[in-house]
């Protein structure tokens, strides 16, 4: 993670639950992300990418909130580091939505779970 990482990745997204669902659950417990960006895959669950107007605020959701039931339903977070950050490291070329081992890429990001 860097220093100006304030994006963290939500799992376990079903998928009715859209934008105005996952704010108004997330704005419940005092968590007020700048934007939301809801993924859905073809299986039954996708994710959210949660982006935060600090680091701090993202890290204490994370730490909070991370494999706890919120309304009754266990989510997952977790930072989402740029493939930037990591290109060093995985030698990442392709850019497509696939997972790999225990790594999800999508778009630009490389999400480890």
């Amino acid at each position: 993670m860097t220093s100006s990482n304030c994006t963290l990745w939500m799992g376990n997204i079903e998928k009715w639950m859209n934008y105005s669902y996952l704010s108004n659950l997330l704005n419940s417990i005092n968590v007020y992300p700048k934007r939301i960006t809801i993924k859905n895959y073809k299986s039954k669950r996708g994710c959210a990418f949660l982006e935060f107007s600090s680091k701090e605020i993202a890290k204490k959701v994370l730490v909070e909130y991370n494999n706890k039931e919120i309304n009754g339903i266990k989510f997952k977070f977790n930072w989402v580091l740029s493939l930037e950050q990591k290109s060093k490291k995985y030698k990442i070329t392709k850019f497509t939505v696939s997972k790999n081992n225990n790594f999800i890429f999508l778009n630009s990001f490389l999400l480890v779970i």
